[in-house]
């Protein structure tokens, strides 16, 4: 007995040793795995710093090329001015057309207009009487309204002011000729670099001319001369405060409308954001009236593209002309409808209708791009380029929008935010959250949406969940675009945050994917005090990214809202219920699976 107990001790004496052996080896293949996976990581960092290092290089080139191309493009235009002889400078040539305005007007129970496109063009030769087809949207209308009542009818000085592609020019364009012509004449300034380019319509024929800045003084008073006691409406188009010039041409404009307030209109279309200092009493004395344009919505381009032929009109620029591969998306395969083309585009272009019917995808990202490198930064978009010393009169990178009873000034575009947002730090984020997100909710949401993903990609998050949960923290990531039209062949080796650009895909602003564990979190990021749950699009996003249904891989959703709010948020309404229910979600009791967490903004 005392050998059989001897050797029982004996047996679990080395099965102890073996197990602290087998422990031990454990821990020295766990620490050796995350010396691995830290040299890996810290070796995707410098790659990814390097490559950085180089892309910006790379554009700081290109951005130098372009300037030196448009300094060399002025020279010769200059040459080309400095030749015109001076017999020119001291008269106008005019040429004339057919005024074709019974071609023109609204149609569709004024849902359209229909405009001769020469007249954008400016050019007397086009004989072609291509038409081009306007889409009537709420800032259209209230354009048209304000240029009828407040400067035709009680004879204001009319501003119309708002960002680079919203449509003012063409808005006022449409107004002056559905005009009645035998009531009024029409005079149309645009203001380019060289020349002014002027059209005339009276008594049913169109007449274009270019005046040099150099005679503008003489050249506008031969255009208006012969009109005395007539009713006469002029349109300064593309005005800047800066530019010396222009304030010559608006000079003279003034002192013609002054001479005969009775017949006589003037309004000013320019993409400044400001007129620069105000003075209230001048404004009172001249009438001075000004009104702002808002930028397009994703919905008014969707509507617009259901009139056939504006489609047909437009669609060479909804191609994707280019492979995209900051997009995640391949070249068109023709196969998408005419929402889907507008959709992807409007990740890039976004509230700029020239960007999106009027100019290809390279074109745009090359405009946005040089506009980013130009110096631009979030807090000078957000500012709206504001006040008399402002650095840039005219900013392309800047979306007008309402947001209920406000109106602010925010990106373009999703990807102008995204962009601007990597450049920006984290404090400055805060700060100007705290600075213009009081009082604003459509720009504190966009402020928080950018502010969580820089701490993803930078630091990581430290969330404080509504429940047992309490607080977690999610570990810093590789952020990424996404598209759930297009969805992912192969799902990212790591964690990864992935954010996407189709605004088809509702509910969420983030994909949080991780193929080691299994796991994918959507987050929706919103400061309001309740969000809609529409389970559809979760499903959708799901399929795109080819996640097996049966519950072998987890799914969860989580609210992320700020730390004040989590007492009082809301799931609700709650749509499309049991459609995640083969992803381990039951039916009727998604609003308790979802969770709700909170982070802190200041």
């Amino acid at each position: 007995v005392e050998q059989l107990r001897k050797k029982e001790q004996l047996r679990k004496k080395r099965e102890k040793l073996r197990k602290e052996k087998e422990e031990q080896l454990r821990k020295k293949v766990e620490q050796l795995r995350k010396k691995v996976e830290q040299l890996r990581k810290e070796k995707n960092e410098q790659l990814r710093k390097k490559e950085e290092e180089l892309r910006s290089k790379e554009k700081e080139h290109l951005r130098k090329e372009k300037l030196r191309k448009k300094v060399e493009k002025l020279r010769r235009e200059n040459l080309v001015l400095r030749q015109i002889p001076s017999s020119v400078e001291r008269g106008i040539a005019w040429e004339e057309s057919e005024a074709g305005l019974d071609r023109m007007g609204f149609c569709e129970q004024r849902k359209f207009f229909r405009l001769d496109s020469s007249y954008l063009s400016m050019d007397a030769s086009d004989v072609s009487n291509q038409e081009l087809f306007l889409y009537c949207r709420e800032a259209f209308t209230k354009q048209q309204s304000f240029l009828r009542e407040r400067v035709l009818e009680q004879g204001a000085l009319g501003w119309i002011q708002g960002p680079p592609g919203t449509g003012k020019t063409t808005t006022t364009l449409a107004f002056c000729l559905s005009l009645d012509m035998k009531e009024w004449m029409v005079t149309f300034l645009r203001l380019k670099p060289v020349h002014i380019y002027c059209m005339q319509v009276v008594n049913g024929r169109r007449r274009f001319c270019k005046i040099l800045y150099s005679s503008a003084a003489e050249g506008l008073r031969e255009a208006f001369a012969g009109r005395e006691g007539k009713k006469h409406v002029v349109v300064l188009d593309g005005f800047l405060r800066q530019q010396e010039t222009h304030q010559g041409v608006y000079r003279e404009c003034l002192v013609w409308r002054d001479a005969d307030q009775q017949h006589r209109r003037l309004a000013v279309v320019t993409s400044m954001s400001s007129r620069g200092k105000v003075y209230t009493e001048w404004d009172q004395e001249m009438k001075l009236e000004t009104h702002k344009v808002v930028s397009w919505t994703l919905d008014e381009y969707l509507q617009a593209v259901q009139h056939d032929e504006l489609y047909e009109q437009v669609k060479p620029f909804l191609e994707m002309d280019v492979e995209v591969e900051w997009m995640l998306i391949t070249t068109c395969d023709g196969q998408e409808t005419r929402e889907e083309r507008v959709v992807r585009k409007y990740y890039l272009a976004g509230g700029s209708c020239r960007f999106m019917f009027q100019r290809t995808v390279a074109n745009v990202k090359e405009a946005l791009d040089d506009a980013i490198e130009s110096g631009t930064n979030l807090e000078t978009v957000l500012q709206g380029n504001v006040g008399e010393f402002s650095p840039q009169a005219i900013n392309r990178l800047i979306a007008y929008v309402e947001f209920g009873s406000k109106r602010s000034w925010l990106p373009v575009s999703k990807y102008v935010a995204s962009t601007l947002a990597e450049r920006t730090a984290e404090s400055t984020l805060r700060q100007l959250a705290l600075s213009y997100g009081y009082g604003n909710p459509g720009v504190k949401g966009s402020l928080f949406e950018m502010l969580f993903f820089k701490k993803m990609e930078q630091t990581g998050l430290s969330v404080t969940y509504r429940g047992p949960r309490q607080t977690e923290s999610w570990d810093r990531c590789l952020v990424v675009n996404f598209s759930s039209l297009q969805g992912i062949k192969t799902l990212p080796a790591q964690n990864t945050c992935l954010r996407p650009i189709s605004a088809f895909q509702g509910g969420y602003d983030a994909v949080m994917v991780d193929k080691e564990k299994r796991k994918v979190m959507f987050v929706q990021a919103t400061i309001a005090q309740k969000h809609s749950f529409k389970l559809s699009f979760f499903l959708k996003a799901l399929k795109a990214l080819n996640i097996p249904e049966g519950g072998e891989w987890k799914v969860e959703v989580v609210f992320l809202i700020p730390v004040e709010e989590l007492a009082r948020f809301e799931i609700k309404p709650i749509e499309d219920s049991g459609a995640l229910k083969d992803y381990g979600w039951k039916r009727g009791e998604e609003a308790m699976q979802a969770e709700v967490a909170g982070i802190s903004i200041l």
